[in-house]
């Protein structure tokens, strides 16, 4: 485990429909390229948030932290495999039309059958 530290100030906070929190984080002057580095190695990445006011982290104080549960974003969901699926067979096809009509067409097909089976 590393600890990424930086000095830093919660400038922002906004509520998500989802009932998280979007942070803005505002690092201080002078961070040290290394510093730098670290940090934009972190973006899109799934970890824990810490933020202790006026004193440092020590690695000591975030040994207990909870297992991360696993990401929703790590996989594609149903509906995106299943569109990038229709999406190359489009593109196979020929590419005739646009792909969001024949998309919207597929889809519609697909549950008209769906409804035909349901009695």
């Amino acid at each position: 485990m590393s600890l990424l530290q930086v000095p830093a100030t919660i400038s922002k906070a906004s509520t998500m429909s989802n009932r998280c929190l979007r942070l803005q984080i505002d690092t201080q002057e002078n961070l040290s390229d290394e510093e730098i580095t670290g940090l934009m190695t972190k973006i899109d990445k799934y970890g824990h948030f810490c933020f202790l006011e006026d004193k440092e982290i020590d690695e000591s104080m975030v040994i207990d932290l909870p297992a991360l549960p696993k990401k929703l974003n790590d996989e594609k969901s149903p509906s995106l495999r299943f569109r990038n699926t229709l999406y190359v067979y489009w593109k196979e096809k020929g590419e005739k039309g646009s792909f969001e009509l024949f998309y919207n067409q597929t889809y519609e097909k697909l549950i008209k059958d769906l409804k035909e089976k349901l009695t």
